[in-house]
């Protein structure tokens, strides 16, 4: 399944991966209609991951930061891996985690690599340990 939200492109894999290619910036319409999305799919699938796909992403609207950063229930991942990403989109990711810790809200562990496949297989060793947590 693939959802279109204005340049941006979501899509899940079975059996629990969300993978969402940011093209440009990313506006508070097309953060919410995504967030929405992702809520629908964990409403048949409770665990999710995320891939990310910043190649091409220079970042979110003011609106849209100020969104997610307001937001009391922020759309909770197992863990989350960024490819692609510029020092700036890195920064920005960051800062947002950063920002979550703060107001005591929990974060999943994050990774950025430098291409997808790395990405994967983060993603995968983080799924292993999470069927296997001893």
């Amino acid at each position: 399944m693939e959802w279109r939200f204005g340049a941006h492109t979501l899509s899940f894999e079975e059996p629990d991966l969300v993978k969402v290619t940011f093209r440009g910036q990313m506006d508070i319409q097309e953060q919410q209609a995504s967030y929405a999305c992702v809520e629908e799919i964990r409403a048949r699938q409770e665990t999710l991951y995320l891939l990310g796909d910043l190649r091409l992403s220079t970042g979110f609207s003011p609106q849209a930061r100020r969104s997610m950063g307001e937001n009391p229930h922020p759309v909770q991942y197992k863990a989350m891996a960024f490819f692609g990403a510029s020092f700036t989109m890195r920064t920005i990711f960051n800062m947002l985690g950063r920002a979550q810790l703060l107001m005591g809200r929990k974060t999943a562990s994050t990774a950025f690599t430098d291409t997808e496949q790395e990405a994967r297989e983060w993603l995968a060793q983080q799924r292993a340990h999470d069927a296997n947590p001893s």
